[in-house]
């Protein structure tokens, strides 16, 4: 049976590490989504969070709603752009509810951007 998660290894919880990608990382935008993202040598894998602003969402489940939305648009498109050795945040700071496609275009754009920086 295959797993249709992100593995453990693959998510970003720790809050120092959460804290270094926003202080020292750099960012990539897209319409209303963005990436920061922060090369780490010791890790061989890349780890991952989204995250969504009370301020223009209040409701925890419209948040909980777009944060799976860009997990799975994620996970389904990571496998395209051979990212490594990286800590990933994404930011939602839209303030409608988005649909599918347009969370995936955004992910996908910044994957691609991420992937032409980290090979320049």
């Amino acid at each position: 049976m295959i797993a249709h998660s992100l593995p453990k290894k693959n998510i970003l919880r720790n809050a120092t590490s959460l804290d270094a990608v926003f202080s020292s990382g750099k960012k990539l935008s897209h319409s209303s989504c963005s990436l920061y993202y922060l090369s780490v040598d010791s890790n061989k894998d890349f780890r991952v969070a989204f995250s969504v602003g009370k301020k223009t969402h209040n409701l925890a489940v419209s948040r909980n709603k777009i944060k799976r939305l860009m997990r799975e648009a994620f996970r389904l498109n990571i496998e395209q752009y051979h990212i490594v050795s990286c800590d990933l945040v994404f930011v939602f700071f839209g303030q409608d509810i988005p649909s599918y496609e347009e969370i995936e275009n955004s992910i996908k754009s910044l994957l691609l951007s991420l992937s032409k920086t980290i090979k320049s």
